[in-house]
């Protein structure tokens, strides 16, 4: 992972980690550790030395699945049965702090019904470096409207993750359509 945290950027820039949560984890990778929480807990760390924000932005449709979108939505409406997504808590050991801004979001693009756009805007932040699970779901959908939305963009494909890695990686070579630099 090539992540430069010196370079001029970082002054206005924020560390976006969407979608690591206990049930994308549970769903993906079951009981097994995934590499993926560590290389995202290393860019954590070191992210922290530059002293800017880091935001962790995830998936929860409510207790009653209050938030849960109509049938039309072929994305999250398969989930329902499930039981899954009332909550969007971090999975363990994900390296959170006090002080680190923590999202609820109720689509897949972290944006959509959230004030993270207000709040990152609030603090000078036109530079985003993102990592996600799942490429074809949070990232795609968030990289989207961060760059409809003006935002410098940043993915770190090391810490993004989807289990179609066909898409992935079609995804990645392309650059998410040329919206992204990819460290």
């Amino acid at each position: 992972m090539s992540v430069d945290i010196r370079g001029e950027y970082i002054e206005r820039a924020a560390l976006v980690v969407m979608h690591y949560q206990v049930d994308v984890f549970e769903i993906l990778f079951g009981e097994k550790p995934s590499p993926l929480l560590d290389r995202c807990n290393a860019l954590i760390r070191r992210w922290r030395a530059t002293g800017r924000p880091v935001l962790f932005p995830n998936f929860s449709l409510g207790a009653d699945y209050e938030h849960a979108p109509p049938g039309t939505n072929r994305q999250i409406t398969p989930y329902l049965p499930s039981g899954r997504f009332r909550t969007g808590l971090p999975v363990a050991g994900l390296a959170i702090e006090p002080g680190d801004l923590v999202y609820t979001c109720p689509r897949a693009s972290v944006f959509h019904g959230t004030s993270l756009d207000a709040d990152l805007r609030t603090r000078g932040v036109s530079t985003l470096v993102m990592a996600g699970i799942s490429t074809t779901g949070v990232v795609l959908s968030s990289v989207a409207w961060a760059c409809d939305a003006d935002y410098d963009l940043r993915l770190v494909q090391d810490c993004c993750f989807d289990p179609d890695q066909e898409a992935h990686d079609a995804l990645f070579r392309s650059s998410f359509g040329g919206r992204v630099l990819v460290l």
